[in-house]
C-alpha cells in the first residue's frame, strides 16, 4: 500500500466516524446530555481525570513482563500513555499508536527493534485480555438482563456479537503466540529497507513469545488492567449522580472497548464510541442521552491528558535532536 492510499483510507474512515457521530448528535438530546455533563462539576471531572490515570497505570505494568530488560515504571507508563494518547487525539488509528508507544521505549534505552517488539508483544497479550475481558461483559450482561422482561430481548444479539468479538481477539491472539508469520510479515514492513533489523525484530518476538510464563503474565497484568476501566466507567456514572452497579459499567465498558477493537480502522474511534455508549445505555437501564455523555466526558477527559502528553514528547524529542546536532 502506497503512503497516498493508506491516507486515502484514513481520511475516508474519518470521514465515517464523523459521519456516524453527526448521525448521533441530531438523534438525541443535546440539552439531556448537557444537563448530565453539568451534574459532574469541576470536582467530579477532576475525579474522572485521576481514576483514567490509576486504569492507565494498570494496563501499562502490562508491558512489564515482555521487555527484554528492566525499564522504571515511569518510562513504562509514559509508553503506554503516549500509545493511548496519540490515537486519541491524533488523525491515526489505535494501531498507529503503537509507534509511538515503540519510540517512547527507544529514548527510555531500547533498542529499535527489541522495543518495537516489545509493544507489538504487549498488543498481542492486550488482544487476548480484552477477548476476556468482551467475555466478561456478555456473562454481566446475561446476569443483568435476564430477569428483565423489558431487556431481555437483547440477549441473543448481544450474546451472539460479543462472542465473536472475543474469540476473534483471542483466536487472533493465539495466532500469533503460537508462531503465526504476521509478526514477521510486520518486521519487514516496518523495516523495509533494514534487513538486518527486519530479522533482529523478528528474533526478538519469537524469543518474547516463547516466554510463556511471562506471556501469561502480562495477560492476567493487561485483563486486570480492563477491569480498572470498567471501575473507571462506574466512577464516571457516580460523578453524575448516578447509582448504577458496578456490574453494569464493567459490562458497558467491555462491549464498547469491543466495539472500538472491531472498528480498529476508525481514527480515534470517532463517532463508533458516542454511538456504542448510546446505544448499549438502554440495555442497561440507562438513557442514550446519559450514554452520550459518558463518551464525551471520556473524550474530554483523554484531551486533558492527551495534549500535555504530546507537547511533553515533543518537547523530548526536540531536546534530543538539539543534542545530537550538537
Amino acid at each position: 500500500m502506497t503512503l497516498s492510499s493508506h491516507r486515502l483510507r484514513m481520511f475516508l474512515a474519518l470521514l465515517l466516524g464523523l459521519g456516524v457521530l453527526g448521525l448521533v448528535l441530531l438523534h438525541f438530546d443535546l440539552a439531556a446530555v448537557a444537563a448530565s455533563l453539568a451534574r459532574v462539576g469541576l470536582g467530579g471531572f477532576a475525579l474522572i481525570v485521576l481514576a483514567g490515570l490509576a486504569a492507565e497505570v494498570v494496563l501499562a505494568i502490562g508491558l512489564w513482563p515482555l521487555l527484554p530488560r528492566k525499564l522504571s515504571l515511569a518510562a513504562i507508563v509514559a509508553s503506554r500513555q503516549l500509545r493511548d494518547s496519540a490515537s486519541d487525539v491524533l488523525p491515526i488509528t489505535q494501531l498507529g499508536g503503537v509507534a509511538f508507544a515503540a519510540r517512547a521505549l527507544v529514548l527510555a534505552g531500547l533498542g529499535v527493534s527489541e522495543a518495537s517488539a516489545a509493544v507489538i508483544a504487549d498488543l498481542t497479550a492486550e488482544t487476548f485480555a480484552q477477548g476476556l475481558y468482551v467475555l466478561v461483559g456478555v456473562l454481566a450482561s446475561l446476569s443483568l438482563l435476564r430477569h428483565s422482561p423489558q431487556l431481555s430481548p437483547y440477549v441473543g444479539a448481544m450474546l451472539g456479537g460479543a462472542l465473536f468479538l472475543s474469540a476473534g481477539s483471542i483466536g487472533f491472539a493465539l495466532l500469533q503466540l503460537g508462531g503465526s508469520r504476521w509478526a514477521g510479515r510486520l518486521g519487514e514492513r516496518l523495516f523495509a529497507t533494514r534487513a538486518a533489523q527486519a530479522q533482529a525484530f523478528g528474533q526478538a518476538v519469537h524469543v518474547i513469545y516463547g516466554r510463556h510464563g511471562r506471556v501469561a503474565l502480562s495477560i492476567l497484568l493487561q485483563f486486570a488492567g480492563w477491569i480498572a476501566s470498567g471501575l473507571w466507567l462506574w466512577v464516571m456514572l457516580r460523578a453524575m449522580g448516578l447509582e448504577a452497579g458496578l456490574w453494569t459499567a464493567i459490562a458497558i465498558q467491555a462491549l464498547v472497548e469491543g466495539l472500538r477493537s472491531a472498528t480498529v480502522f476508525i481514527p480515534a474511534a470517532v463517532g463508533v464510541q458516542e454511538a456504542g455508549y448510546a446505544v448499549l445505555a438502554p440495555v442497561f437501564g440507562l438513557t442514550p442521552e446519559i450514554g452520550l455523555a459518558l463518551s464525551l466526558l471520556r473524550r474530554a477527559r483523554d484531551i486533558v491528558v492527551a495534549v500535555p502528553v504530546l507537547l511533553l514528547w515533543q518537547f523530548a524529542e526536540t531536546r534530543r535532536a538539539a543534542r545530537a546536532a550538537n
